[in-house]
């Protein structure tokens, strides 16, 4: 596996660091993105900081995993256990293990695999209600083990797309696919950075665009809300992760 993210926070001065967090352990063949929620700046609490504590948990936790055997829903516990700011946040970990690629997702963060160009996988969402997700953090109202757990074969040349709602809500699968199938026609070893750097800036492209049909405005719509249109704006995380063949096998 190689791996590129970018992430792109929306802007405010308040908090210049946004709310999203993420980390990639190649070495462990492991990646995971994390949003923290924003309903916390009412009570004066930066929910970044819970996002980031429990990203950088999850990769110590990552480390504390037998080698080539990281299991993604104890990397999530540790991480919990281990992450005392204040705030929530939504998480998604995902590992991958031979030709298995393992992963845990708790909210509205989450990821695609594209095969040939194509999205053949996108993981569910988990949320309450429309924009309230599934969140892990200090109000303990959710727990790991409501996270859902998923486990599905890859094979070379498959292209893992991981991001945020910022992500989520502004790009279709289809616009995700115009982006990697070009560049996997002219290069099966594409740059994952470069394919992560194009679909983030699309994506925040998207988040401004007041008429964009986004997969937000869709849920939006059917959640009851009749005539909204347009993108999100919010903090856009995206990583990007290729996987290889080596020896025949899928490997870093």
């Amino acid at each position: 596996m190689v791996a590129g993210s970018l992430y792109l926070p929306k802007e405010d001065k308040l908090k210049p660091r946004g709310e999203d967090a993420h980390f990639m352990c190649i070495e462990e063949k492991t990646i995971g993105v994390a949003d923290g929620v924003g309903g916390w700046a009412k009570t004066g609490v930066d929910a970044g900081e819970y996002s980031r504590d429990l990203m950088t948990n999850s990769t110590i936790a990552v480390l504390n995993q037998p080698k080539g055997a990281v299991d993604p829903k104890q990397v999530l516990n540790e991480a919990y256990s281990n992450t005392k700011a204040r705030g929530s946040s939504t998480a998604c970990i995902i590992t991958l293990n031979g030709h298995t690629l393992r992963a845990v997702n708790m909210g509205d963060s989450g990821f695609m695999v594209v095969r040939g160009g194509r999205v053949i996988y996108q993981s569910p969402i988990q949320q309450w209600s429309f924009n309230c997700p599934y969140q892990l953090g200090s109000s303990k109202k959710d727990h790991p083990d409501l996270a859902m757990e998923l486990e599905l074969e890859v094979e070379a040349g498959d292209v893992v797309v991981a991001g945020t709602d910022g992500l989520l809500d502004n790009m279709h699968p289809s616009e995700i696919e115009e982006i990697i199938r070009p560049c996997l026609e002219q290069d099966a070893d594409s740059d994952p950075q470069q394919l992560a750097e194009g679909i983030a800036n699309l994506a925040l492209y998207n988040s401004f665009d007041k008429y964009a049909d986004t997969p937000y405005a869709r849920a939006a719509r059917k959640a009851g809300h009749r005539h909204r249109r347009g993108g999100k704006v919010d903090d856009i995380t995206v990583i990007v992760a290729l996987i290889k063949c080596y020896h025949s096998k899928i490997a870093s």
